[in-house]
């Protein structure tokens, strides 16, 4: 992601589901200088929106559990737990799209 010729961050995606069907969004950083001015918005609506056009209808992504500005924005973007207890120290999100 840029904004001018400044890079604000960068997603990691498969563009592959894996045998349950999941998309997994491994990483979503956005550089600290950066942060909260909606740039991680921005990148994760345009993400789904090209997920959706590859007819993904499982989006996955984690969290810490202290990271609550991600986890309102996930949950924001239609995001539900699928836990309420971390696994491997993240809390596991899912976006279902019809």
């Amino acid at each position: 992601m840029y904004k001018e010729d400044d890079a604000v961050g960068f997603i990691v995606f498969c563009n592959r589901a894996d045998e349950n069907g999941n998309h997994w969004i491994p990483a979503l950083m956005i550089d600290e200088k950066h942060q909260g001015r909606g740039y991680g918005r921005a990148a994760m609506e345009q993400l789904i929106e090209l997920l959706c056009d590859m007819n993904a209808t499982r989006l996955m992504i984690g969290h810490r559990p202290q990271n609550e500005a991600a986890g309102g924005l996930y949950e924001s973007l239609g995001f539900k737990k699928v836990s309420e207890e971390p696994v491997d120290g993240e809390i596991i999100r899912l976006l279902q799209i019809p």
